[in-house]
């Protein structure tokens, strides 16, 4: 049997008559709770029959435009599965109205709401269903607005640098600017004679013989305290509220900031307002020894700077950059098998002919001058002048509440050799400090 569908006037025709008589029974004269909750339930009979008849036109303009686009009104069939057309949109409502879903509808493209999933709602005032999505914290609208980032009251951080010249070398306490410091002059290049003992020669000599005189040669040299200082500003505000604790990390970076520029002027000061490093040292007391090939260091590189090398601490610092040239060391001529590493599973070795190596940024990079350095750093004199004092002052920008810090450190430093040590022969010369230079020899 049919079922009978009414047109979009008819329902809304109905439902203005509902809400007419309603109204009539109000304004009537014997009015109690039993006419209350009467015209309560016209009131909902006659929405339902509006909302019904904003779908049955919704539904009609839609099947009368997808008519018109493929074929005549005329021709539009019945949908396979219902007995009519008006059984069709009679289920789609029953279904968004009550949820009763029809399993014909689904084959049909038409949303059906599955049992467990909430149904659309239609909005009378604006004449159209309101969507429902669900709530994600991925989109901000959606509930994300509501999640908040979590913050971590902690600063990641790379480790900093080791030292390496600071814990070996000779760290002398200043009380002034300046001090002066009395050496033994061992530069003598005289052949035959062991220069090492500053002048004072032993002769051999016969019984009862005049015995010859000789008599040691002193020299003298000096340490100037240079300051290094850090400065910066933060705002009160920054100070109070950051969760990092800003103060216990500016002191940590001024602190490890002047220690490692410390530590690349030990190697590369120039000694004009900071401590002379060993590269730049004058008079030659660094020696400097071609390598065999431009932009490399090979395994004759190592032993010429081993042959002009005195110590008794001797380590071996080299550029980042250096390592694979190291790592890849071969042998000399006739023995190619004679390699740094023995093979590629095992850890790389950390001495190098016996000696500490280690990887650094304060050296050149590989290719120039002081890229790999063998250093006995006690021959190299530290005069500490002032330890770092960090120290902080709201008045100097108080009308910008701004808190000024700074970090004072006042330090000297220099090898306290004036020359490198000529050998008993007149000709080789040794040094606690050398370097492969950037030029290329033999």
């Amino acid at each position: 049997m049919g079922v009978n569908v009414q047109t979009y006037d008819e329902l809304v025709d109905e439902s203005t008559a509902i809400i007419t008589q309603a109204k009539t029974l109000l304004a009537g004269e014997n009015v109690n709770a039993e006419t209350h909750e009467k015209v309560a339930r016209m009131i909902e009979d006659a929405k339902e029959k509006k909302a019904r008849s904003v779908l049955v036109r919704e539904l009609d303009g839609l099947v009368a435009a997808k008519a018109k686009e493929v074929t005549p009104v005329s021709a539009v069939k019945t949908p396979s599965g219902f007995k009519s057309f008006g059984e069709f949109l009679h289920k789609i409502w029953v279904t968004q109205k009550y949820g009763k879903w029809d399993p014909r509808l689904l084959a049909k493209g038409v949303y059906v709401a599955l049992p467990d999933d909430p149904l659309p709602t239609f909005d009378m005032e604006n004449k159209g269903w309101i969507e429902q999505k669900d709530l994600v914290e991925s989109v901000g609208t959606s509930g994300g607005f509501t999640v908040f980032p979590e913050h971590l009251s902690q600063l990641f951080m790379l480790s900093e640098f080791q030292r390496y010249v600071r814990e070996r070398a000779l760290v002398l306490p200043m009380r002034s600017r300046q001090v002066v410091i009395p050496t033994l002059d061992q530069t003598g290049s005289t052949a035959g004679v062991a220069n090492i003992y500053g002048g004072v020669l032993p002769y051999w000599t016969e019984e009862a013989a005049s015995k010859q005189e000789s008599e040691p040669t002193f020299s003298q040299m000096q340490i100037i305290a240079h300051k290094l200082v850090t400065y910066t500003e933060a705002s009160d505000e920054l100070l109070a509220d950051s969760a990092i604790g800003l103060e216990a990390l500016l002191t940590r970076l001024f602190g490890g900031a002047i220690a490692n520029e410390e530590e690349w002027t030990f190697i590369n000061g120039t000694g004009a307002g900071q401590p002379l490093g060993i590269v730049a040292a004058a008079c030659g007391v660094t020696i400097r020894h071609p390598r065999a090939a431009a932009n490399a260091i090979g395994i004759n590189d190592i032993f010429n700077l081993l042959s002009h090398f005195m110590g008794t601490q001797p380590v071996w610092l080299a550029h980042q950059s250096s390592m694979p040239q190291i790592l890849s060391m071969a042998g000399p001529a006739g023995n190619q098998s004679y390699v740094w590493i023995s093979n590629a599973r095992d850890a790389a070795p950390s001495t190098l002919m016996g000696y500490p190596i280690y990887f650094i940024e304060n050296c050149a990079t590989l290719g120039s001058e002081g890229d790999i350095i063998l250093a006995d750093w006690s021959k190299y004199v530290i005069g500490d002048r002032q330890a770092t004092q960090i120290d902080s002052s709201k008045h100097f920008r108080f009308q910008n509440d701004l808190t000024a810090w700074r970090a004072v450190h006042r330090v000297g430093g220099r090898p306290w050799l004036s020359a490198p040590l000529t050998l008993r022969d007149g000709a080789t010369e040794v040094s606690p400090f050398v370097i492969l230079d950037d030029a290329v020899g033999s």
